[in-house]
């Protein structure tokens, strides 16, 4: 069942492609390049270990840069992976701006792919400075959910039209993939981070 609900999240919140009953289970891979060799990627996973995954026909290149909380404009429509906090302020772990074309996503809030985390679509109602950081307010159809922002928090932007070129050894990627039956770890999209900075999407 959780695989179920986590590859209709991956499919929603992240991927503009074909319906998902046609498509296999997705998992995450995060790390940093370490070697690429046309198509096929070798990557250093923030796990500590090694994966294989090789970029199709139709896979997805996005660009992620860092931005700050001033970036995060009233009414953007953005994606938060959060953890439960205190007083039903949950805290966020990563927030990433879609583009302006991009608004209504994935809209909602689901099961993330980490224990005990969430992926929240929605647009920023309102900002409140708390104690620890700035409380945003987050709307999605009739609710709502409120997430800490703090220095910890990753704060990132998208930006479509990347490319092949920009897979070089030593960036860091986040790569949304299914593997097929002879275990080949095909990429359905790839994050690029823009920039010297580890992505906690």
């Amino acid at each position: 069942m959780l695989r179920r609900i986590l590859s209709l999240a991956f499919a929603t919140a992240l991927l503009a492609g074909p319906a998902l009953a046609q498509q296999p289970a997705m998992s995450v891979v995060r790390g940093t390049l370490a070697a690429v060799n046309g198509r096929d990627l070798t990557v250093d996973t923030q796990g500590g270990s090694s994966a294989k995954l090789a970029l199709i026909d139709t896979s997805v290149l996005t660009g992620i840069a860092k931005i700050t909380l001033a970036d995060i404009k009233p009414d953007a429509y953005v994606g938060v992976v959060s953890v439960p906090g205190t007083d039903g302020t949950e805290r966020a772990v990563s927030i990433h701006v879609f583009p302006p074309e991009q608004r209504g996503t994935g809209e909602g809030s689901r099961p993330w792919d980490k224990p005990g985390t969430t992926m929240t679509n929605a647009a920023v109602s309102q900002q409140v400075t708390a104690k620890d950081g700035e409380v945003l307010t987050l709307k999605y159809g009739a609710d709502e959910k409120k997430v800490l922002v703090t220095p910890e928090s990753s704060l990132v932007r998208f930006e479509p039209g990347a490319t092949t070129a920009e897979l070089k050894p030593g960036v860091k990627i986040i790569a949304f993939t299914n593997a097929t039956p002879d275990g080949v770890r095909q990429v359905r999209r790839v994050l690029i981070a823009r920039g010297d900075f580890t992505p906690a999407l």
